[in-house]
């Protein structure tokens, strides 16, 4: 039981010493807590509602007509903004990380099973070049415009749009791996491709991966937003951050904070990824290089 204890707060504390090894690691991991516990709260901490029910078009609350109850103010159908922002930030995180998870588990079966099929390794890895010199924006807009215009179907999309260039990212890392030295001097100790790809190229590459992910939740973030602000995804049960600047477009000219929030929030959490992400590389070279 002492060992296990003692596990725990090695483990706990080799944490603490990788959040708190730079400044951008402190920014992006304390700032990404502070929104994972902001939308786990929305519900008993806030006590949101969504249901029209209070008086429409009010002003912010540091306006003379505002009310402290409503910071934001309320649109033109009696919503509070502030409580349509936080459910809206909520859903599209929740949206972000399901296509996350699925480029992610999809890129890397395919990444592990092209490594044992060299013969259609060239092919898809050329196929991907050309698809990857497209934005995966632009082409998520013109699939989406083509398919059917619901929530599944747009996460699809989105999904389909980040795969290539997931994939030939990993594929390219996992090449360079394999043509290194201590490869090579594994091959001809006699260990089996397998082996090797198991124990000594996917660990290795896995600081590759990481900001791989990392990246690719903020593209995503990006990509659902202005789908959403388009009208894609028409079907969604609660809105999300798109949908609601494309709401406070009405109001934008009596309550231009309504709008500028929702902005805002997307940007502040683009940004803490990014810290996380040139956290984690600058911790990860350190390491390296020692």
């Amino acid at each position: 039981m002492n060992n296990i204890v003692r596990s725990i707060i090695k483990y706990a504390t080799n944490i603490k010493q990788g959040i708190h090894s730079n400044i951008y690691m402190i920014i992006g991991c304390y700032g990404i807590l502070a929104i994972v516990l902001v939308c786990c709260a929305t519900k008993w901490l806030f006590n949101v509602e969504l249901a029209p029910i209070f008086p429409p078009l009010l002003p912010p609350a540091w306006q003379s007509n505002g009310e402290l109850n409503h910071i934001l103010g309320t649109d033109n159908l009696g919503h509070d903004i502030f409580n349509y922002l936080l459910v809206s930030y909520k859903t599209t995180l929740v949206l972000t990380l399901r296509v996350a998870f699925y480029v992610m588990i999809i890129g890397a079966i395919i990444n592990y099973l092209l490594f044992f099929i060299p013969q259609l390794r060239w092919l898809i890895a050329t196929l991907f070049r050309l698809v990857i010199a497209i934005p995966p924006l632009l082409s998520a807009i013109v699939i989406a415009l083509v398919w059917n215009n619901n929530i599944n179907e747009i996460l699809m999309i989105v999904a389909i749009s980040y795969l290539p260039r997931f994939i030939h990212n990993i594929h390219h890392q996992i090449v360079d791996e394999w043509q290194k030295t201590y490869i090579t001097a594994h091959r001809l100790d006699g260990l089996s491709t397998p082996q090797i790809l198991n124990f000594y190229i996917l660990p290795n590459i896995f600081p590759a991966y990481l900001t791989e992910i990392i990246v690719l939740f903020s593209q995503i973030i990006l990509s659902l937003t202005v789908l959403t602000f388009l009208g894609f995804g028409h079907n969604l049960a609660t809105p999300d951050l798109g949908t609601a600047m494309y709401q406070m477009l009405n109001i934008i000219n009596s309550n231009f904070w309504a709008f500028f929030v929702p902005g805002m929030m997307i940007i502040i959490t683009v940004l803490f990824i990014h810290m996380l992400n040139l956290g984690v590389h600058m911790m990860l070279t350190k390491r390296g290089g020692n």
